[in-house]
């Protein structure tokens, strides 16, 4: 009896520890890594971590939200110039004419651009904490956020 009770509290102490080592290392927070996102675009896949070794400005975008509107068009005029900036623009607008339409008048680097929409732009949402306001994050080669919604000065001293 006594080795029954043993073998059940070793089980559940070894069950309780193992449980508090989850791996928490990605989340959209400053100094962790940044979740992995994969885009879709022209039957062509691209991930976050296919530019890993490069910092990478990735920048979230609707046309019914102006202030991610305007750093959208601000972060393009940006990175143009720079080679160890990559800018990853994501729009999450439900309609995809609506977003080509936006991309030509705004004269956006189409290479940047992509479109979510439905479950895929929903996914986003839950894994970046996208709620309310739509975000940018500043990431280092080695996958890992240095800032949210970094300004100029910020991209000028990468």
């Amino acid at each position: 009896m006594k080795k029954a009770i043993l073998f059940i509290a070793s089980f559940a102490i070894l069950i309780i520890s193992l449980s508090a080592f989850t791996d928490k290392a990605s989340a959209p927070v400053i100094g962790y890594k940044a979740p992995e996102l994969v885009l879709q675009q022209d039957n062509q896949a691209m991930t976050l971590s296919s530019f890993k070794g490069k910092y990478v400005l990735l920048n979230f975008w609707t046309t019914s939200d102006a202030d991610s509107r305007m750093k959208c068009n601000f972060y393009d005029d940006i990175t143009s110039d720079k080679d160890n900036l990559s800018l990853i623009s994501v729009n999450l607008d439900s309609s995809s004419a609506l977003y080509r339409e936006i991309v030509k008048r705004d004269g956006l680097n189409t290479e940047s651009q992509f479109h979510m929409e439905g479950t895929q732009a929903a996914k986003i949402h839950e894994v970046y904490r996208l709620n309310k306001n739509l975000k940018s994050f500043l990431i280092d080669p080695t996958g890992r956020i240095l800032a949210v919604n970094p300004d100029a000065q910020r991209l000028a001293a990468i």
